[in-house]
């Protein structure tokens, strides 16, 4: 099986790959200190099984996990963790694989052993829900960046730079000042994602920055245009939600 390990703190890093190495049936395929370095790998080499720290700079390991499930992989994540007994309770609840840290090698073979059995079952699909299910559930992220893709490759946006966000031929894309790129996901997802104070969903195919309104234009049937600082488009507010963005927007 093969499996790529990600740890931003490198002692971690090589004493988890020294233990894993001692299993004959895996191959380890890369180890990185780097979560985007790492993420853009694990959706190229489509590895079997991810072994992934939790607590990383700017992209934590659920962020990285929640980008894995987007891209429908058939990987096994395992997170590495440090977390308090209420935490880990979380996982045992969800029935979804962990090790704890300082590492220990008796309890990673029971954890490749159940991997393993998990294959032969084909439970595949069973694991990915559970893992589902505790990312839904996990505290909001409060990370001040979103993971979008431009040109295959991972770019970290500050929130407060998008400008707004729109289904366009069959993708989701977000635009800033300087560029358009595009994330996996719904328009839902990222509804959920930014900060409720600053983003609106105006209509079902676009979330506006509220502080990158140039200009509001009345339109038929009581509803209004949005114009975007320095863009060139004009997003319509739809019936549905005049009344939320008035009160938003203190309009009269």
């Amino acid at each position: 099986m093969r499996v790529i390990l990600v740890d931003d703190e490198k002692p971690a890093l090589e004493e988890l790959k020294y233990i894993l190495n001692q299993q004959k049936d895996l191959e380890i395929i890369g180890t990185y200190t780097n979560a985007i370095k790492a993420l853009e790998n694990i959706l190229k080499e489509k590895p079997d099984i991810v072994f992934l720290d939790i607590e990383m700079p700017e992209i934590n390991g659920f962020m990285v996990a929640n980008e894995i499930i987007k891209a429908n992989l058939d990987t096994f994540i395992v997170f590495a963790t440090a977390f308090d007994e209420y935490a880990i309770k979380a996982f045992e609840i969800n029935a979804v694989d962990y090790v704890l840290k300082p590492f220990s090698e008796e309890r990673l073979q029971k954890t490749i052993h159940r991997i393993m059995e998990k294959y032969r079952q084909n439970q595949i699909i069973n694991t990915k829900s559970a893992l589902e299910q505790l990312l839904q559930n996990r505290p909001k992220n409060n990370s001040h960046k979103l993971p979008v893709w431009k040109n295959n490759r991972i770019i970290l946006l500050k929130k407060e730079d998008i400008l707004f966000c729109m289904a366009e031929d069959g993708e989701i894309k977000v635009v800033t000042v300087e560029d358009k790129y595009r994330v996996e996901g719904t328009l839902g997802h990222l509804e959920e994602v930014l900060p409720k104070e600053c983003f609106f969903r105006c209509h079902r195919s676009f979330l506006v920055n509220i502080d990158a309104i140039s200009e509001i234009i009345p339109w038929f049937n009581n509803t209004y245009i949005i114009k975007i600082k320095g863009k060139d488009i004009e997003i319509p507010v739809s019936r549905r939600h005049i009344k939320e963005f008035k009160e938003r927007l203190h309009l009269t």
